[in-house]
């Protein structure tokens, strides 16, 4: 075990926190960032082993947290006017975001390095080129190069992007959030490296209804009240009611969007 390591967010000194076994047989240290607050484990040699496809088991809220998520993005993009631009799911996982937002008319594509996003398969990307919008729902506690990876991201100039993941405040070696049963959790995100993150790539954030919010100045005035912190009246209903207006828009399109989607992956693979 060693006492201290180098942040692997903002570069301060991480000091020992606690010990847990990870994977059921890995003793895995974690350190608490002296400068940003994060919490993050030794740098991660099971990685290999906890990407095994068997311990997708383990994400019972796949379903539920995709819905939530894209209900949530629906009601943020729809407010702030960016309906018309390319939202990317970034670590889209199996595409179920994808196509939930594909369905109800949105302008959504995939992007994972690490798999092929089955329900999405035709609309995924390479890169993060043009995107107005980028979600990371359930990723960015996966980076284990946080800076590396946010650089990437916020270098490509998004109007915004949004986040979820579990917030560290102290937590203990309890938590359940550092999922240790399968090993994908290393790095936990407190709110001061939330404020360095907007600093070093010269964004706003704030938190909403248990998301995080990078976001480009221009946008401030839609999302709060002049003089204030508080969210304006207008977005806060939206959001209260992004579930039902999702699942309304599904039922009245039906079937368009995915036939349209159809129609489209047969022209392309036709040459037409």
């Amino acid at each position: 075990m060693t006492e201290k390591i180098e942040c692997r967010l903002c570069g301060g000194i991480a000091q020992f926190s606690f010990e847990k076994k990870v994977l059921s047989k890995y003793q895995v240290s974690y350190y608490r960032c002296d400068g940003c607050g994060s919490l993050q484990t030794e740098v991660p040699y099971w990685l290999g082993e906890a990407y095994n496809p068997l311990n997708e088991r383990f994400d019972t809220g796949q379903l539920i947290r995709s819905f939530n998520n894209a209900a949530f993005l629906s009601a943020i993009v729809l407010h702030l006017g960016l309906e018309g631009g390319k939202v990317i799911d970034y670590g889209c996982g199996s595409g179920l975001l994808v196509r939930l937002m594909r369905d109800v008319g949105f302008n959504v594509w995939g992007h994972d390095a690490y798999s092929m996003p089955r329900l999405a398969i035709g609309f995924h990307v390479a890169s993060l080129e043009g995107a107005t919008v980028i979600n990371l729902s359930e990723v960015a506690e996966h980076f284990d190069k946080p800076a590396q990876y946010f650089d990437e991201i916020f270098s490509y100039q998004p109007e915004i992007v949004v986040a979820q993941t579990n917030l560290f405040e102290a937590q203990n070696s309890e938590w359940d959030y550092l999922a240790a049963d399968h090993g994908q959790h290393i790095f936990f995100y407190s709110s001061n490296s939330i404020e360095y993150l907007a600093r070093r790539h010269n964004i706003r954030a704030t938190l909403l209804d248990g998301y995080i919010i990078f976001f480009k100045s221009i946008h401030l005035e839609k999302m709060f009240n002049p003089n204030s912190s508080t969210v304006r009246p207008e977005l806060q209903a939206s959001l209260n009611a992004a579930i039902p207006n999702l699942m309304n828009q599904m039922l009245i399109n039906g079937y368009k969007y995915a036939i349209e989607d159809n129609l489209e992956l047969r022209a392309r693979e036709s040459g037409g």
